[in-house]
Order: structure tokens, then sequence, then C-alpha cells
């Protein structure tokens, strides 16, 4: 199978790694040569800075489109007519999608390169590293290959888990897929080494913690349903006083906060010079930017449009103004931290790049010369984080994990979407997200409630697609309750200038149930047709 050519690749590439520094220049840094495995980790520094690949580069694949196509367009937060990345809001994509191809390559070279630290370290280390240093580092690994299985577990179902690539360099053509139960299963494992070996209190550096470990449990026991350990993980988040929401929500998305105080695990971007640009900075804004006013660097293609079933989504929270301002631009709509040296930037009222009258705002950061750049930004290059998890959703965890408690649906069963609670430490947890963006608290709230709040202050940060995946029950083959949710959201476009949306050129879908998981990309199946067949129990 090619994937394990590329993990021997990524074990290869990553002992020959040398850093030096566990500044941000370094989450990217490509080999250098005359380092082998045998002289790469004398020190402590070198063992540190082993692990700063796991945050960056590696995941260029996925975060550059498909990560958000997957997830804002089949969950119906966006759309867009390039052929590229539209179909995944009209499934079924075809499986010679290139963007398709990356999906399954970017998180299997992350896990690549986290097998390179994990069996080539512990051989390699002299006993003048101490010990702890060490389990760091593996507890990162652990951490980051959990978290690109994750990511491939929801996304394809039933993937390869692999541990050991040399194993498999004989019989590359051969290798199974293991059921979605053992992937999971795979993954609670890798997070439990994390967790009990990654050092606490170290997230603000862009490395993973322990707590980080934590909140990434949290969030896989929530999707396997088992409420009871989700909250017990997330209340170890939240009394360990590592993480807090911070008090502006728009300052998430400010270049100057990477690793601020909400945020938990990220991708980590560099922005330009011999170690950064295209494969080592954050693209979204090239691909998303309203226009070249907004970039200052020739691109911003205009390539996602929020649907008006996501501007609809806001209005209902009576405006919810704050997040709606932060997450997606409207005609008219004035930036003052956009084009800071023009006096700020206000978006065009003929503003409809692909006929939603609307344009995203997060992840859009402006030019180099903005103040909250520093710089730290150039063509298809930005310097800010990708959120991979932030405390917010913690809070939400702990808050949906004690309403599944009470509603009780069973083991494969989903909440209904009616179940409510007034539990006093939910509603203070799911109120401290309202309230810190000006929408008013509740005094109670069914589970259609707060999907629609992780909908509203997560939308589009690559999550919403995966909570309709789960919301029918763990591992479930039928989502009939996604189904609904999906064929009623308006996908459609306006037929005129704003600001007349009398008319809609309306776009609904029912999705099957087979949508709700991707296929397998053509160039890996041809080279490995036993992905295409029924998965092989993993022997752990």
């Amino acid at each position: 199978m090619k994937i394990h050519i590329r993990y021997i690749a990524g074990m290869a590439a990553v002992a020959s790694m040398l850093a030096t520094s566990c500044k941000k220049d370094f989450f990217n840094r490509p080999p250098e040569s005359g380092v082998v495995v045998d002289n790469y980790y004398q020190t402590s520094a070198q063992v540190q800075a082993s692990t700063n690949g796991l945050y960056g580069s590696a995941w260029f694949g996925w975060n550059n489109k498909v990560g958000w196509a997957i997830t804002e367009f089949a969950s119906g937060n966006g759309r867009s007519y390039s052929s590229d990345v539209g179909p995944f809001g009209t499934p079924p994509v075809p499986n010679d999608n290139t963007e398709l191809l990356a999906a399954w390559n970017s998180p299997f070279t992350v896990i690549a390169q986290c097998n390179g630290i994990l069996n080539n370290l512990p051989t390699s280390v002299p006993a003048s590293v101490p010990a702890n240093v060490v389990n760091n580092a593996l507890g990162e690994a652990h951490l980051m290959r959990a978290t690109a299985y994750f990511y491939l577990v929801r996304t394809f179902g039933n993937v390869p888990l692999v541990e050991n690539p040399l194993q498999d360099i004989n019989n590359f053509q051969t290798v199974p897929t293991n059921p979605i139960s053992d992937v999971y299963k795979f993954i609670v494992r890798d997070l439990q080494f994390a967790e009990a070996n990654c050092t606490p209190n170290v997230a603000s550096s862009g490395h993973g913690s322990s707590g980080s470990a934590s909140a990434m449990l949290a969030k896989v026991y929530l999707y396997m349903q088992d409420y009871a350990n989700a909250q017990k993980e997330a209340e170890k988040v939240i009394n360990s006083g590592e993480f807090s929401l911070l008090a502006n929500f728009g300052d998430l998305f400010r270049t100057i906060n990477n690793n601020n105080k909400e945020s938990i695990l990220a991708m980590q971007w560099i922005y330009n010079g011999p170690n950064g640009g295209y494969d080592y900075g954050n693209s979204i804004q090239a691909s998303w930017a309203f226009s070249s006013a907004i970039t200052g660097t020739g691109d911003g293609y205009g390539v996602f449009g929020p649907t008006i079933d996501l501007q609809n989504a806001f209005k209902a929270e009576g405006g919810d103004t704050v997040r709606r301002h932060y997450t997606i631009m409207l005609p008219g709509s004035y930036y003052s931290e956009l084009n800071k040296a023009a006096g700020g930037y206000t978006l065009p009222l003929n503003a409809s790049s692909q006929g939603t009258q609307a344009e995203p705002k997060k992840y859009v950061i402006g030019t180099p010369s903005d103040p909250d750049n520093n710089g730290k930004t150039a063509a298809q290059a930005g310097g800010n984080n990708t959120y991979i998890m932030r405390y917010a959703d913690v809070l939400l965890i702990e808050a949906e994990a004690i309403l599944g408690q009470s509603a009780n649906p069973g083991v494969g069963h989903g909440i209904a979407l009616t179940a409510s609670t007034s539990n006093a430490t939910a509603l203070n947890y799911f109120n401290m997200i309202r309230t810190r963006s000006g929408v008013p608290a509740v005094t109670s709230f069914t589970y259609q409630q707060l999907l629609n709040e992780r909908r509203l202050e997560f939308a589009l940060e690559q999550d919403y697609w995966f909570d309709l995946c789960r919301i029918d029950g763990f591992n479930s083959t039928t989502h009939p309750t996604a189904i609904g949710i999906i064929k009623n959201q308006e996908r459609g476009t306006y037929n005129n200038a704003y600001p007349d949306q009398t008319s809609i050129n309306s776009m609904k879908y029912t999705f099957t149930d087979a949508y709700f998981l991707f296929t397998v990309p053509v160039a890996e199946s041809a080279a490995d047709p036993n992905l295409l067949k029924a998965p092989v129990p993993y022997k752990f």
C-alpha cells in the first residue's frame, strides 16, 4: 500500500530532523543533511525539538482545502462553485477527487512522523537525557498520532492502524483496514499515554500538554457516547486551570494571539522566509478572503460562501452579532483591524462571491503590515494557527456529557433532540459560552439548542460536520436525525443583489446514510485493494 511507503519516508524524515530551539520557526523546519538516528537524539534540546514538526507542515494537505471543504460544505455552513471543493457540499464525492486524496495523505503523514519518533527515540537517547524529557516527547507523539487518527476515522471510518511501518514493508499492497471501534480504542490508548506523560501547563508554547491530551480524550469519549468518562476528562481540564476563555471572541482569531489561554491544541504555521511559505504557512486566507484588498498579497480568491442557512442560524439567536461579525462578513461590515493603514476595511455592498451575499471572516487576518500580523503573513502563507481544539469545546462537552447521562439514550443511540436539562453545572458552562458573546443566558437547554450553540461557536473551524455525523449514535450506520437537519438547510443562492433577499434559488439536499463517510481515494485503493474489503480486527 502506497501510504506505507510514505510511512517509511516519514520515519526517515523525522529521524533526520535537526532543531535546536522551540521557537515557532522550528515547527516546520525541514530535515537537514548529515543527521542520522544514531547521532540525533543526544541532548535534551534535541529530544524536545523532535516533536516540533508534528504540529506544522504535515497538516498542510488537510488544512489547505479539504479539511474545511468536508466539515463546512458537507455540514451546510458553506458552499462553493469551485470544482475541487464544491462537491463536498453535494456528495457523493468522486474517489478521484484530488482534495479527497489530501484528506487521506495529510493525517497519515502526521502518523508517519509520530511513528518515526516512537520507534526510534527510545533506543537512541543517551542516559544523560532525563527520563521526563524523553517521556514528554513520546507523549506528544502519541497525542498527535491519536489526533490524526481521530480525523481519519471520522472522515473515512475503517482505516489501517499502523504502529511500526517496517513490519509492512514487504506487504504494503495487502494491508487491511481496521474496524472503527478498534480505531477508537487505539486513539484512547494513545491519549491515555499522552495524558500520563506529557508535561502539564505547556500548551501556551504551541506544544501539546497533559491537559491537551485530557481535552482530546473528553472529546473522543463524547463521540463514543461514554458520557461519564467525557465528563471526567472535561473536569480534569477545567480544574487544572491551564486554560480559560478569552474575554473577547474576536481576539481568538488574531495572529498575535496564537497559543492563547483558550487554545488547547493547534496547527502551527509559519509565514515566510527560508523555512516558510507555501506548505508551511496557513493558506486559508488565500482561499477565503473576498479579494486581495484584504490580503495585500495578491491572493484572496473568495471560494467560500457562508450559506444562507448559516446566516439564518445567527439571525435566529437575535443576530448573535459578536460571533457573527467575527465569523462571517456581511455587505457593509467594517473591520478596523484589516487594512489598518488605510483606515480599516469595509466589505463592499456587492460582495457575493458564491451567491450568498456573505464572505468568511474567521482565519481572514489581513495584510502583512496590519499590526495583528507583525509582518508574519505572505501570499498563501499566513502565520495564524488553525485550532484543533479550544477551551470553549471543553465547556460544551461538559454540558453535553451531563445532558447525555440524564437522557440515558443507551449505548449506540443518539440523544433525542428534545432532551433537556436545567442542571446548574451544565447551565453554567453552556451560558459561559453564550454570555461571552453577548447572547442571553438560558435557564435550561435542549440537545437541539446545544448542537446549535456548537454550530455558531465553532462555525468555520472544521467541526460541525463531525457533530452531525455523531448525533445518531456512536458508529451508527443510519443517520435519520442528521439527514432530517440537513434536508431543511437552505444551501442555495440569492437571485438578486444585496440588499434584496426576497428571491432565492433554493437548493436543499437529502443525504443518504452512505454520504456520512467518504470513500477511500482511488489512488490508494488501486494500490491496495484490501482497503475496500471488510475490516480486520486489530491485534492490540
